[in-house]
């Protein structure tokens, strides 16, 4: 082969090159053109709440690039409204404040039922609470449980004790009133408000249905926000008020003060004997 004839080849391959070159520079640009374009998605104004009517007031719209934005995203608010603008969405989950508002963790209002508002890994309970604040709750709430019972120690000493059963439990419902209700219903039986309804891990269940048969149960209402453990240490009655036989024995009386006492309980008795001779 000749070297003209060779140099050609190499001159089509280096040709070639270049052309697959160009081709593969120019698709990378505009996908990167198309990544980088802006997309209008909603995000969160404020933190949301786990089962909380999604409100026009709690959502912002703003442009990202489109590689930031996450599947199933709403693109526009007016999407999670009806055309008269009522509310038509409750969050499934907690939301955070900026995060991307989608599809999958809200459900609208008129399909939503209990089992759709349970937080993975948790079961949903109904006990009855002996409590006179209860109208004051509200579905979505967080409450701590604590138990009241007695019970007999060691010693055969009747006890009674108040301890913390769980912490930090999500209200689901209050009477048939569940989260996400925009109208509380009270016209019927089921709508016993002291009747809660709450998501709890099974451990925690099981804690909450033992101590409900054996003594009483109260709740705390937790403020807003606050998702910490207290680390809350069983309370006995004898523990603040000390069994007043115990108090009298551990005094140091004067043996004249023990004579007194004897000799007056003497007197009492002489005095009822002749009375009844």
């Amino acid at each position: 082969m000749s070297n003209k004839k060779v140099l050609l080849i190499a001159l089509i391959f280096a040709i070639l090159s270049l052309f697959f070159a160009y081709i593969y520079i120019s698709d990378l640009e505009t996908k990167y053109k198309i990544m980088t374009e802006p997309v209008k998605v909603v995000v969160a104004l404020q933190v949301i709440p786990q089962g909380t009517v999604i409100k026009q007031d709690m959502l912002l719209e703003k442009y990202v690039p489109k590689e930031y934005a996450q599947p199933r995203v709403f693109n526009d608010i007016k999407e999670l409204f009806l055309p008269d603008g009522t509310c038509e969405y409750i969050s499934l989950n907690t939301i955070e404040e900026n995060e991307q508002i989608l599809s999958s963790k809200l459900s609208k209002i008129s399909d939503y039922g209990i089992s759709n508002l349970i937080p993975e890994g948790k079961k949903a309970i109904s006990i009855t609470f002996d409590v006179d604040n209860v109208n004051i709750l509200s579905p979505g709430n967080k409450i701590d449980i604590y138990a009241a019972i007695e019970y007999t120690d060691s010693n055969r000493q009747l006890q009674e004790i108040v301890f913390s059963v769980a912490q930090d439990v999500l209200v689901l419902a209050v009477g048939n009133s569940c989260i996400g209700c925009l109208v509380k219903k009270q016209d019927d039986e089921l709508s016993n408000v002291n009747v809660l309804t709450l998501a709890l891990s099974v451990e925690d269940a099981q804690k909450v249905i033992l101590f409900s048969q054996k003594g009483t149960l109260k709740y705390l209402i937790r403020p807003a926000g606050d998702t910490k453990r207290y680390d809350v240490e069983p309370l006995k009655v004898s523990s603040i008020i000390k069994d007043i036989s115990r108090v009298i024995s551990n005094q140091n009386y004067s043996k004249d003060v023990k004579l007194t006492n004897q000799k007056e309980v003497l007197e009492i008795i002489n005095k009822y004997a002749n009375v009844n001779k």
